[in-house]
């Protein structure tokens, strides 16, 4: 695939090779093509195909849908969907290509960054993950993410639910009348 065609992009962060985009339709095809086995795994427990589970996310929720660019190459796509009767938390997502393991320090470069901007106006994000994607694991937890020990039960697979606390927006410097609660 020529990567020229992802050059004009609604680009919202770049760190040297690795940038954050807004997403596009045209950036379901490759992801989805290219997937990582875990990935698709964890699309399936839910009951859908990458593809699917793509577009529905870039259609549903265009404004916050994004996709992962490294070299102007889509290798990733992720999202939060903020909950409705839970004000200033949202589920936050992440599907990847086998690209990410080929370019994995890039990767964890622009990690950290993207997680913040996709952060940025909840005071937590949070998600579930297999208990058996021990890689998925240890990046979240890299990446700032804390673990419940408590494992849950969904569609017959044991998860861990794990979540990240917003510093900026639940602090008691922003909002002196709100007590932290973490």
């Amino acid at each position: 695939m020529d990567s020229s065609q992802y050059i004009n992009r609604d680009i919202v962060a770049s760190l040297r090779n690795i940038s954050l985009a807004k997403a596009k339709i045209a950036d379901v095809m490759p992801v989805s093509q290219n997937m990582r086995l875990p990935d698709i795994r964890e699309c399936a427990i839910f009951g859908s195909e990458p593809f699917s589970a793509l577009m529905e996310s870039v259609i549903e929720n265009p404004d916050e849908t994004y996709t992962i660019l490294i070299n102007g190459k889509p290798v990733a796509m992720c999202g939060t969907t903020e909950y409705e009767d839970l004000k200033g938390t949202a589920s936050v997502w992440m599907l990847g290509t086998k690209d990410i393991d080929r370019n994995y320090m890039v990767f964890l470069r622009g990690a950290r960054e993207c997680i913040n901007i996709l952060q940025a106006e909840y005071e937590n994000i949070e998600n579930i993950v297999p208990v058996d994607h021990e890689k998925t694991i240890q990046w979240l937890q890299w990446c700032g993410f804390s673990f419940q020990e408590i494992i849950e039960n969904h569609y017959g697979y044991d998860f861990f639910r794990f979540n990240r606390c917003n510093k900026f927006k639940s602090s008691i410097y922003n909002e002196p009348s709100r007590p932290v609660m973490h």
